[in-house]
């Protein structure tokens, strides 16, 4: 029986290179931990002895100043607003320079992974700083936590250049490091999958679907802006909207996103849709108000404006309200069908060119010289890949469904590419040199991935890379057409 891998597990090093402090997570692990609410609900204290309720993590902070802003948590069942920074340790604090920093001023909370006996965290103007440990609280193998909310597209840290890999493979071939990219993709979408477990037991199956569909559609300078809208609008509310009209679900997601200006100029040719989305703003959505989300353009593509995103994330929505997201996706599922005709059923899913925003990019702006569906193509392949694969997986794995899991596994290997990012493109002439004749697939490209992550990240310069000594034996075995062990690849 054919199942996800998890052999790609035996071959991992300890991290490599000199990591944040040698501590076990980057800060960034936590930043994302504290995001998803990775944490018991209930039961929080503070260092100082206060009980405490998340009732909002706030919005991820991508610019200058404290990770999260407005966030909103009870102390001792008193309700506050404010930001919230995010340490590995409490020192930090000081180590950084906030207490002499008025931007960190509204700070209400410091979460740290471990709270020693530092001073307590002050503001510029001597106010005490709440401190939450929650290095404790975390499952005992922060490692597996830290690679399921890993940034799959980071872009830093690898060198264009080939690496030691390149040179054996040059010298001995591909095969090997083909499977063993294969079962660092299989591995990847595991983690995936159990990210995506662990959501669906905080927030339920169709808001973590839900959520993670909406974070892929925003992609990538949008993700974290388009799953804040996701629970701001949670699933349920977004489904009855759909169900009642798209346009209003459209409506909503602008709104909610501050894409929705109070007023056009009245020469606007898109006067007619722009008239039609205000009146359903003031008769079916009055008092929704929009999020303080800054959308910078610069670098993205006009054909990937948000607006054209949300309009083509309503319409899926709605396609899928009548069973709901989960029970949608899962009648792919059902049944006995090739990969490719379960990609077409996926595929048709999603919204055609049809509307305004399959011929506008902005609301002013000129109407494009030939209809665009919101969601192309690349996209949706991404989204099936990294949404709709680890979700039913996730499910698969619950129930202990085998045979579901079978037909995943044949799914996800008969994949198509989803388009290059900085790492893949990066990470291919790194392993293979110009090897001709490797054909890419969305699992090739997740195991580049995550060759990356455990590998080449911390190490561009491929200094004593344990990998080549993974490596080298295999080649050796098969360049005698013996048989090998150590990088078992049957499944």
């Amino acid at each position: 029986m054919a199942v996800f891998s998890e052999r790609y597990a035996l071959l991992r090093p300890a991290p490599t290179g000199v990591r944040e402090e040698d501590a076990p997570v980057r800060e960034e692990i936590l930043q994302g931990i504290w995001y998803d609410q990775l944490l018991p609900p209930e039961g929080l204290c503070t260092t100082e002895g206060q009980r405490i309720r998340v009732v909002s993590p706030g919005w991820w902070n991508r610019q200058d100043g404290p990770d999260f802003r407005g966030a909103q948590i009870e102390f001792n069942d008193r309700l506050y607003s404010g930001d919230v920074e995010v340490h590995l340790y409490s020192g930090d604090w000081k180590s950084h320079g906030h207490h002499r920093d008025s931007r960190y001023e509204q700070v209400i909370l410091h979460v740290v992974l471990s709270a020693g006996p530092d001073t307590p965290a002050m503001t510029a103007t001597g106010r005490r700083v709440a401190t939450l440990e929650i290095g404790p609280l975390l499952r005992p193998d922060l490692r597996a936590i830290a690679e399921m909310i890993a940034n799959d597209e980071r872009d830093a840290g690898t060198a264009d250049n080939p690496g030691q890999c390149a040179d054996l493979v040059l010298r001995f071939g591909a095969p090997v490091m083909l499977n063993l990219l294969r079962l660092a993709g299989e591995w990847r979408m595991l983690n995936k999958a159990r990210a995506m477990r662990e959501r669906m037991d905080h927030a339920g199956m169709d808001q973590a679907v839900y959520e993670a569909f909406m974070y892929a559609c925003g992609f990538s300078h949008f993700k974290h802006h388009f799953r804040a809208i996701a629970r701001h609008l949670p699933y349920d509310r977004a489904r009855q909207l759909a169900q009642r009209d798209p346009m209003i679900l459209e409506t909503a997601l602008l709104q909610i996103g501050g894409l929705m200006p109070e007023s056009l100029p009245e020469d606007s040719a898109t006067a007619p849709h722009y008239g039609r989305l205000s009146a359903i703003r003031r008769d079916a959505l009055d008092g929704l108000r929009s999020l303080p989300l800054e959308w910078r353009r610069i670098g993205v593509r006009p054909n990937n404006n948000p607006e054209r995103r949300l309009s083509g994330s309503a319409l899926f929505i709605a396609r899928t309200a009548s069973d709901g997201l989960v029970a949608s996706l899962e009648k792919v599922w059902r049944g006995d069908a090739s990969p490719l005709q379960r990609r077409r059923a996926f595929e048709a899913l999603f919204p055609k060119a049809l509307g305004f925003w399959s011929e506008h990019c902005t609301w002013t702006g000129k109407r494009m010289e030939r209809p665009t569906a919101p969601i192309g193509a690349g996209r949706i392949r991404s989204i099936i890949g990294n949404v709709f694969v680890p979700a039913a997986l996730a499910l698969a794995r619950m129930r202990r469904d085998q045979s579901r899991e079978e037909k995943i596994l044949a799914f996800f290997r008969a994949l198509p590419p989803e388009p290059e990012n900085h790492l893949t493109q990066r990470m291919m002439p790194r392993l293979f040199h110009d090897e001709a004749g490797v054909k890419s697939s969305f699992q090739l490209q997740q195991g580049l991935l995550q060759i990356h992550q455990d590998w080449c990240a911390s190490n561009p310069s491929c200094t004593n890379c344990p990998l080549a000594h993974y490596l080298a034996p295999a080649l050796d075995i098969i360049a005698g057409s013996g048989a090998f062990s150590k990088l078992d690849t049957s499944a």
